[in-house]
């Protein structure tokens, strides 16, 4: 009972924390550039490091990744740097490094371990890089709670990422594969149903929130009875692994079919929202 509670909240509080993040630049400034410094300084050197859930290259490039990630794309949405053509290139090419670092982790654990499911994910991941479009068509809206929205990110993108990185959670950090459950919906249901076009921007402030709560309290969170684990399972690793290579492999049939039929395409240009 512990475990669904604590699941629960960490959906509840990283979607109220999106909604805060929405509303005050300096709030979320202040979480995403001075909170990371101090527990660099203070913490993590602690709290990570052999015998936890966190001892490896990943945990700390994510979190350094993603963290800018927030603070670039609260710049953003606050500043005259959102308007700037060369900065809408900054979501695309940090969302792609994110894939990436994942990736290279799922290839490297398939090559050590084996698992032809390690391989069939990190094509899947692949396959969602090359289909991530519309950048160009990126921009901050100049009232209200000043969201950065990305028009073109499709719900078929946005689900086929959360199928794929959902899977390699189970693959490469299976203790955490129900939080990501809970991570990955606290960003996909305010961007389906709170304000669409706002995945981009709930994304890297709900991961990167959660990056900085299992670098710090990982202690608790792996505790037994506080992590509900799914069950070790062949089959079913393959069965995560097949509709994660068979919806990005959709995705980018659909992606590649769509900019045959512009012969004028250029990269970064909308295909969807035009």
């Amino acid at each position: 009972m512990l475990s669904i509670i604590h699941l629960v909240l960490v959906f509840v509080v990283l979607v109220l924390l999106n909604e805060l993040f929405r509303l005050s630049k300096w709030f979320t400034l202040s979480v995403f550039i001075i909170l990371p410094v101090a527990l660099s300084i203070a913490v993590w050197p602690s709290t990570t490091g052999t015998g936890t859930s966190v001892d490896t290259w990943f945990h700390w490039a994510k979190v350094y990744s993603v963290v800018v990630a927030a603070a670039g794309f609260t710049f953003m949405r606050f500043t005259a740097l959102g308007e700037k053509g060369y900065a809408k290139a900054f979501p695309p090419l940090i969302l792609a490094l994110n894939i990436l670092e994942a990736v290279v982790r799922d290839f490297e654990l398939g090559m050590a371990a084996g698992g032809a499911w390690h391989f069939m994910n990190g094509l899947a991941g692949l396959f969602s890089i090359i289909a991530i479009s519309g950048w160009t068509g990126i921009f901050s809206e100049k009232k209200g709670k000043r969201d950065l929205l990305w028009p073109d990110m499709t719900v078929l993108w946005i689900i086929a990422y959360d199928v794929w990185n959902l899977s390699y959670i189970y693959f490469c950090v299976p203790e955490h594969a129900t939080y990501g459950i809970s991570v990955l919906l606290a960003c996909t249901v305010p961007s389906l149903f709170i304000k669409k076009g706002t995945w981009i921007q709930a994304r890297a402030y709900t991961l990167g929130l959660w990056m900085m709560y299992i670098m710090t309290f990982n202690s608790f969170v792996d505790t037994p009875g506080v992590t509900l684990m799914l069950p070790e399972s062949s089959l079913l690793k393959y069965i995560f692994a097949v509709l994660s290579l068979g919806l990005n492999g959709w995705l980018v049939i659909v992606h590649l079919l769509k900019i045959r039929r512009r012969k004028d395409f250029r990269i970064g240009e909308e295909l969807y929202s035009v």
